[in-house]
Formats: C-alpha cells, structure tokens, sequence
C-alpha cells in the first residue's frame, strides 16, 4: 500500500511536470503582430510589464499635445500674418481650425468615456525574443511595446521616448475623430 501511494505521488509529480503551461496571451499577440501571418515562429526570451496608463491621463497627454500644437500654429500664422505672407497664413490658419476641432472633439470623447476613465487604456512592456520565417531570422532586444487590455498592439518601437506617440490609438473613437482608419494588418 505505501508502494502503491508512493508510486501514484511519483506519477502525479511526473505528469504536473509535463503539463503543458497554458499560452501566455500576451506573447500569443506579439507572435502575431510581429509574424504578421508569415508563416514562422516567435519565441520570446523575456517579457515585463513596466508600466501602465489610464485614460485619464491618456486624455491629459492628447490634450496637452495639441494645446501645445496650437499654440505653435498660432505663432506661426502671426508670423506670417504680419510678414504679409498670405498663402503660409491660410495654411497656418487652416491648422488652428483644425487644432481647435480635434480639441472638441477629444472633449467630447471624454464626456463619452467619464465612467471608465480610471481604466487602463493601454499597458508598457519590454520584451526580447527572437522570429523565424522563412525569408528571416529577427532578433528583438530590449523592445518596447504598448497593447491594450484587449491584446491590441498600438505602437512597437526599441526606443522606450517614442512609445506613446500613437497613444491615442487606445481611446475609442480617436482615429475616427481625425480622419483617419486603423493601419492594415
């Protein structure tokens, strides 16, 4: 009997050992991001989350982007406004509209956001690893990614300054508010 009890621990230590881990969901989507359905494999060596941004403060950073965005456009149509410089005024002009309507509009995305906007809109990691497909071997050091809690990678970059220029990406509706369509993957 104590064989027996022995054995069945010996077995069940063996079989927790080979137990398959289950698929870490961030490494399955930078796999395909960064494969981009090439055939191929993505090993990742390490992985941390370093950090992590709120809507909030998303909403913060966008709207100080193009505060600062307007203040630029204003002084340059001065400039060229009292150069007499008609065609580089219009433009400037021009750009202050539109500065003024995306400022609108991220205000009115924010009111549509309030109850979430202690959310995380989007997660820092940094991450090595390493891709082979048939046309390449890709090695990833220290690179830096922003994904949003839904698994969608918003920028990738292996400069950690440059990580957040598409952050807006993470709030629903911004692209739209701009103009502009998600990139193709």
């Amino acid at each position: 009997m104590k064989n027996t009890a022995r054995l069945l621990l010996l077995l069940g230590i063996l079989a927790a050992g080979c137990a398959k881990k289950a698929p870490d969901p961030v490494e399955e989507a930078l796999s395909a991001y960064i494969l981009r359905g090439q055939q191929g494999t993505f090993l990742v060596y390490t992985l941390e989350k370093i950090d992590s941004t709120t809507f909030r403060t998303e909403f913060e950073h966008r709207q100080n982007v193009f505060e600062l965005k307007l203040q630029q456009e204003n002084k340059l149509f001065e400039d060229y406004y009292f150069q007499n410089k008609k065609k580089n005024a219009e433009r400037h002009w021009q750009a202050l509209e539109r500065t003024r309507e995306v400022m609108k509009g991220l205000d009115s995305l924010r009111t549509v956001m309030e109850g979430r906007m202690d959310d995380i809109a989007y997660y820092d990691y940094v991450f090595s690893g390493r891709a082979n497909t048939a046309d390449a071997i890709t090695e990833f050091r220290d690179t830096y990614v922003c994904m949003t809690p839904e698994l969608e990678i918003i920028a990738m970059t292996t400069e950690r300054k440059d990580l957040h220029k598409a952050g807006g990406r993470a709030i629903p509706g911004y692209l739209q508010m701009l103009g502009e369509t998600p990139e193709e993957e």
